[in-house]
């Protein structure tokens, strides 16, 4: 009897032991490393000339901590500082908000995962017939397509419109047996979510998020619309004008003429962030352009700090948000369920780094990564998460449902080619709640932009090197250049100087080597890339000039052929 008795006190003493030592942190210990996190994200904005972020962790029921840091542009007309209400754009974030969004759709019996796409887009065409068919609801938010990361992007980044984007997914090429086995990540065939919503419903995207997140929320300092249309009644008449037909249609003429006045007039200018773009040590303010509001379900959300509290609380509370439910539980998971696998990560990835994310068993989901955070392979966390960022801004969210922690970082420089700050500020904030081993995470971003820059450097030096050939005569440049996917480009010489155009842009082709020649790349591409891309024009055998390739709209290799 007392062997037994014993037995079972050491089973006791070590079950308590697991249990202390594998309990969650308190709401005062999660704020207290949080208000810790504030010198370090200090020192990460003054190290990387970023001017402002935000940052916030929230658990199931509560927010812990929320920050503002920084300023709203570096601009000279007196920059305002960050507040609390302060509205970011979270970019690809965006992809979690239209997943919970189809969520809550699916839950009012409005549309099913499995619906597919030609059911509310019935000319619906990607990469082929059968692909067509069969593609549904949940491939479109589950980037398991099988085609390319990032197919037919360089469209959206040059200009295009959305008409000519979406024929454009027509001639994308698909990987045999690769469809809703691997993960290719999406922007266009993700953003395709928010026409098949509004098909569904009659209604628009915007309105649907008002109607089934925001306002249920209480998230009044998010949008969902340009910024622009954001800070001041100008911008928002503008935006008003533009969705008036939709408005008549819905509403009738009468009543959608009052709606613009009065919404006009009640419209409350908020305060926005600009983005802002970094050209070696030079930051610089960017322009807003309506490019990701084109897709508005892929990358069109802005949050306050505040409200991207509240969007993390309710995450960690598995779709419920202070017993307000934005989707069911059944849903949640459903959306969270592993569908499309990440394979084939590099050990000098500086995304997913290779000493906290594990390299087999990560997946996409529905609008969300799924994978494991550890420490060189030791103390495993299941994470949900997702990055945002190409253009002026960069974020980044993490769920950690067994600990019951959802942090969250924005800041106004990006996108991802520019920095990872915000992804590192969540791992360093990660690390010290766990107590995994230290990393600097401010240093490994200067390392990750040091480390681009020499990429950049050697593949402009290979382009140039050895002996440098002269270019012929103008003349034999000129010419309209086409291919099927892009459409046209013209060549032209003009005082002594070439020049090519897409019809959106214009841009100087500086001579490099015999019949290459290079560009800024954001001389042509809306998106701001540190980079210089090429134009090489492809003689026949006899010496003519027959075609021309141009780096930075390269999809499927295209050729453009001289007419």
């Amino acid at each position: 009897m007392l062997k037994i008795f014993r037995a079972g006190a050491l089973v006791l003493l070590f079950t308590t032991c697991i249990t202390e030592c594998c309990s969650k942190l308190t709401d005062e210990e999660l704020l207290e490393k949080a208000m810790a996190m504030e010198a370090v994200i200090e020192d990460g904005l003054a190290k990387l000339k970023i001017p402002g972020a935000v940052f916030v962790v929230s658990r199931n029921g509560k927010i812990i901590y929320v920050g503002a840091f920084g300023k709203t542009t570096t601009a000279s007309n007196l920059p305002k500082p960050i507040t609390k209400t302060t509205i970011f754009p979270v970019s690809s974030l965006t992809k979690n908000v239209s997943a919970i969004l189809v969520g809550a759709l699916i839950d009012a019996s409005v549309i099913s995962l499995d619906d597919k796409v030609r059911q509310y887009i019935p000319d619906f065409f990607i990469a082929n017939e059968q692909l067509s068919t069969e593609f549904t609801i949940r491939d479109l938010i589950s980037h398991c397509s099988g085609l390319k990361h990032f197919s037919a992007d360089t469209l959206l980044q040059a200009g295009y419109d959305t008409d000519k984007i979406i024929r454009a997914l027509r001639f994308m090429k698909q990987k045999p047996g690769e469809f809703r086995k691997r993960y290719g990540y999406q922007n266009i065939v993700f953003g395709i979510i928010g026409l098949v919503l509004e098909k569904a419903t009659g209604r628009k995207y915007e309105d649907l998020i008002k109607e089934y997140i925001f306002d249920k929320m209480g998230m009044d300092y998010s949008s969902a619309i340009r910024l622009s249309a954001e800070s001041s009644k100008l911008g928002y008449a503008k935006y008003m004008l533009l969705r008036f037909k939709h408005d008549r249609q819905r509403l009738g003429i009468w009543q959608a003429t009052i709606n613009l006045v009065s919404s006009v007039f009640s419209h409350q200018s908020k305060d926005v962030v600009t983005g802002h773009f970094k050209s070696g040590n030079d930051v610089t303010p960017l322009p807003e352009i309506g490019m990701f509001h084109k897709f508005p379900a892929t990358s069109g959300i802005s949050l306050s700090s505040q409200d991207f509290a509240k969007w993390l609380e309710m995450l960690a509370g598995e779709g419920t948000y202070r017993g307000v439910q934005i989707v069911s539980q059944k849903t949640f998971r459903i959306l969270t369920s592993n569908m499309a696998e990440v394979k084939n990560l590099k050990d000098t990835d500086y995304t997913f780094v290779k000493s906290r994310y594990q390299r087999e068993g990560m997946y996409y989901c529905a609008g969300f990564f799924k994978g494991t955070y550890f420490d060189n392979g030791k103390n495993g966390r299941e994470m949900l998460f997702h990055m945002g960022g190409i253009y002026g801004a960069a974020s980044f969210l993490a769920v950690v449902p067994t600990e019951d922690i959802a942090v969250g970082v924005v800041c106004n420089l990006g996108g991802v080619s520019v920095t990872l700050f915000s992804e590192y500020m969540v791992h360093q904030y990660l690390d010290m709640c766990f107590g995994f081993s230290k990393i600097d995470w401010v240093q490994k971003d200067i390392e990750r932009e040091s480390y681009y820059k020499v990429q950049q450097a050697s593949y402009h030096a290979s382009l140039a090197e050895g002996h440098i050939a002269p270019m012929r005569e103008l003349s034999d440049y000129v010419g309209t250049y086409s291919s099927e996917l892009y459409g046209d480009l013209v060549v032209t010489a003009e005082h002594g100087k070439l020049y090519l155009t897409n019809g959106i842009r214009k841009i100087h082709l500086r001579h490099l080597n015999e019949n290459t020649f290079e560009f800024p790349c954001k001389d042509m591409m809306f998106c701001a890339f540190d980079a210089d891309e090429t134009a090489t024009f492809i003689e026949d055998e006899y010496g003519n000039i027959t075609s021309l390739y141009v780096s930075a709209i390269a999809e499927n290799d295209t050729v453009f052929k001289k007419k």
